[in-house]
Order: C-alpha cells, then sequence, then structure tokens
C-alpha cells in the first residue's frame, strides 16, 4: 500500500493489512532489529533492501495452523483488523474502485492516542497463484503519510497448515532516521503475521 500521514513527534507503524505495524520508539539500528525480529514467536522477519536508499521493507513468515481457505478468508477480510491488530483504531470496507480493487480504509493511534494516522487503500485483485503462492498486494489511494505499501502471501503447506508472509514498508512525513523506520518496518512485518495468525488459530 502506498500511504500519506502527516503529524509531529515520534510514531509507531502498525503492521497489516495489513496493513501492520508501528512507528516509534527511539534510535535504532536495523541489524540488530531483524534478529531480535527472527526469534520472535517464529515470525522470521529479513530485512529485504530498496535500490537506490538505504531504506528496507520488512518481511516476516510464520506458518498458520490453518487451511488456506481459512487463513484467506481472515487475510482479506479488512473490516475484523480494528479487532486484533495491534494500534488500529477503526478499519472499513469501502466497496470497488473503478478497476474493480476493493477499496478500504484504515485508522491507527500512536503516541497512546495522541497521533491518529489513516489511509484510504486498494487491495489488488488476484490474478493467478504462481507456484501455487497467492498473492494480495495493497497500495495506499489517500492519506497522510508519503509511502507505505503491503503484501501478503498465502502457501498452502498441507490441508491443516498455510505458510503466511507479509512484506511491509512505511515511509512517514516526518524526517526520521532510517536505522529507526527500517527497525519500525521489520517489527511491522512481524507483528503483523503474529497478530493474524493468532486471530485465524483462535477462530478455528
Amino acid at each position: 500500500m502506498q500511504h500519506r500521514m502527516r503529524g509531529g513527534g515520534r510514531f509507531r507503524w502498525l503492521g497489516a493489512l495489513g496493513l501492520v505495524g508501528v512507528l516509534g520508539g527511539g534510535e535504532a539500528r536495523a541489524e540488530p532489529a531483524r534478529a531480535a525480529a527472527s526469534t520472535a514467536a517464529n515470525a522470521m522477519a529479513v530485512a529485504v533492501p530498496i535500490p537506490g536508499s538505504n531504506l528496507v521493507r520488512g518481511r516476516a513468515k510464520v506458518i498458520v495452523a490453518a487451511p488456506i481457505d481459512a487463513v484467506r478468508a481472515q487475510v482479506l477480510a479488512f473490516g475484523d483488523y480494528a479487532r486484533f491488530m495491534p494500534h488500529y483504531s477503526q478499519s472499513k470496507i469501502l466497496g470497488r474502485t473503478k478497476s474493480g480493487d476493493r477499496e478500504i480504509y484504515m485508522e491507527v493511534t500512536a503516541l497512546h492516542g495522541a497521533a491518529r494516522f489513516w489511509a484510504r487503500m486498494a487491495v489488488r485483485k488476484l490474478v493467478g497463484a504462481a507456484g501455487g503462492v497467492e498473492t494480495y498486494e495493497v497500495s495506499m489511494l489517500e492519506g497522510n503519510v508519503k509511502d507505505f505499501h503491503a503484501v501478503w502471501r498465502l502457501r498452502p503447506i498441507d490441508a491443516a497448515r498455510t505458510e503466511l508472509e507479509l512484506e511491509v514498508f512505511l515511509l512517514p512525513r516526518l524526517p526520521l532516521p532510517a536505522s529507526l523506520l527500517n527497525t519500525e518496518n521489520l517489527q511491522g512485518a512481524s507483528k503483523g503475521v503474529r497478530a493474524m495468525r493468532s486471530f485465524v488459530e483462535g477462530k478455528r
């Protein structure tokens, strides 16, 4: 997704849709954050370099104890995200774009509720499933951050397990150090897949 957000001070980026992750906290290096996220509850977070910059996308993967149909249903149930994704205060399905993509609205809070960030986004329709992997890409249409993009990937392992991956990148308007942004994108991806896994498994 690509979002545009305004605000002052530091904030946390929330991972899922997810949108899903958190921006905030003190400055930290991407490498230690990647190592920490990699061992956090089996969420294997890695940094994906963005060519021509010192920024990275966060990518995290987990195994969900549920069939792919159940996982897909919750990944695409964007109206439920505020129920379980960290810091989401609103999540709504608005309808369809002119091209037929799903249009959704997400709102998150930060700084203990003092700041609020929003985005209207398009979820691209699935076109095929290359290599057995279903890919759902979410891009910003309007919002108050500079850039935001998220991708969910689902792959069936067997009838009862699904590999779930989330890749995210958020760039706020605030002049924050790259090390902090990288750390938060890594943590956002990790938190996003873990929250989705917990919700899917808890609903079964």
